[in-house]
């Protein structure tokens, strides 16, 4: 069927570009996401907004295609998309010359261009909760075991700056190729072959396999829970790592599961399947997309400093464009998660975005203090996509108050994966 013509849509209707791959392997996220951003609009009841599926393709070319269309044929007043970090300069090099915002799905920093905000879970976010929570627990004494590549660069440098800005001691960040052999000599390098390893605290960030062939070298280098606590990402979130007798009492930061779930149960019923990541992040976005843009204020009120109600909670953009999410801290049990600290339901009075990111729940007084010391220079030298009440409407949140009214979901991948939680492309 071919697209509508803007002639044959309401005069005064609000017409919203949503590129996802609709070709190729990730088709499926791509439907899911139509059918999330569907139901965005439904339970906004907007009826006077118009939804414009294109398919994004795999690259660059094939994405700045799509938004052209959507822009000189479609008359898009928005655009939602693409997924991939490495597209989304290519789209707001045709929209930022028509004045059309563009609300990726990525969360690829590196992609940030003027009249673009990025919807996904940056990696630097969950680094910085997770350490600011064993800070306040009593750790003083930093590790990581890291892959090379641009995920694990990323957080690598946001995990130096979390730790000294803490006045804890980064001790060192190994890197590794692979999880095998590789990686067996980055964990002898960080024990220093003692009995006692020199830090208390260690970062992972990996998933499935590749993580719990990591977690399975640890104790043979007296590496262990017992002496070390493990610190993990979001990436975490939807896997079963509590089967992992090595990983059982690790933290890691994610989003509230809370309102995902509620929108996730609506979803299935509707459609008959899981919704992946990538449904929330698509859901938030239509939905912040449509309540704004129908009152004339997206392009103001999407760097609303109080920020907006999500599937994955509270969350809105900083001066760059890129998105702040308030995180929770899970520990990791045999059982599944449990809940250590719920996320912050405000963002900091007065709190400038970029100024105020939730490191740790201002309602949660910590257990122990940390003891400051002196930052150690390390020898080592960064992934990824939330939802409203019941009735499913994105909501802003009012400052110093739990948010009301709007509530986008969706936390999608950094520009890529269908958990949403993934390394950025």
């Amino acid at each position: 069927m071919a697209p509508p013509s803007p002639l044959d849509l309401p005069p005064q209707a609000l017409r919203v570009g949503l590129l996802v791959p609709m070709s190729g392997p990730q088709a499926g996220f791509g439907q899911a996401m139509i059918d999330a951003a569907t139901l965005a609009l439904s339970d906004v009841k907007a009826d006077d907004v118009v939804l414009l599926p294109r398919d994004s393709g795999a690259e660059p070319p094939q994405s700045a295609a799509a938004a052209r269309d959507l822009i000189e044929t479609q008359a898009a007043t928005v655009i939602l998309g693409p997924i991939y970090g490495r597209n989304v300069p290519a789209v707001a090099d045709v929209a930022h010359p028509r004045e059309v915002p563009v609300i990726a799905f990525s969360n690829d920093t590196g992609a940030l261009r003027p009249g673009v905000h990025l919807i996904g879970l940056a990696p630097e976010v969950q680094v910085e909760r997770v350490v600011d929570f064993a800070v306040q627990h009593g750790k003083t004494r930093f590790a990581a075991l890291l892959p090379y590549g641009p995920y694990g660069d990323r957080l690598a440098e946001s995990y130096r700056r979390a730790v000294t800005r803490t006045g804890a001691e980064l001790i060192d960040i190994a890197r590794y190729s692979d999880p095998g052999s590789d990686a067996q000599d980055a964990v002898k390098r960080l024990s220093g072959g003692q009995p006692q390893p020199p830090f208390d605290s260690l970062l992972l960030a990996e998933a499935g396999e590749r993580l719990r062939a990591i977690a399975s070298l640890l104790p043979y280098y007296s590496i262990d829970q017992g002496e070390v606590q493990i610190l993990g990402t979001a990436l975490w979130q939807n896997q079963p790592v509590g089967r992992d007798q090595n990983l059982q009492g690790a933290w890691f930061a994610a989003p509230d599961r809370a309102a995902w779930e509620t929108f996730a149960r609506r979803f299935s019923a509707l459609f008959g399947a899981t919704p992946p990541a990538l449904a929330g992040l698509a859901y938030d976005a239509t939905a912040l997309a449509a309540v704004l843009g129908r009152k004339g204020q997206l392009a103001r009120e999407l760097d609303s400093p109080d920020g907006f109600a999500g599937v994955n909670g509270l969350f809105r953009f900083d001066t760059r464009g890129g998105a702040e999410h308030a995180l929770a801290i899970y520990g990791v049990a045999a059982t599944g998660a449990d809940l250590l600290d719920p996320a912050a339901d405000r963002f900091t009075a007065g709190a400038r975005p970029g100024e105020g990111v939730i490191r740790s729940n201002p309602l949660a007084a910590p257990t122990a203090p940390a003891i400051p010391a002196t930052p150690a220079a390390p020898d080592g030298s960064v992934a990824p996509a939330g939802a409203a009440p019941a009735t499913g409407s994105v909501a802003p949140a009012a400052s110093g108050a739990a948010p009301t009214g709007l509530a986008p979901t969706g936390l999608a991948p950094t520009g890529l994966a269908p958990t949403g939680l993934a390394p950025a492309r």
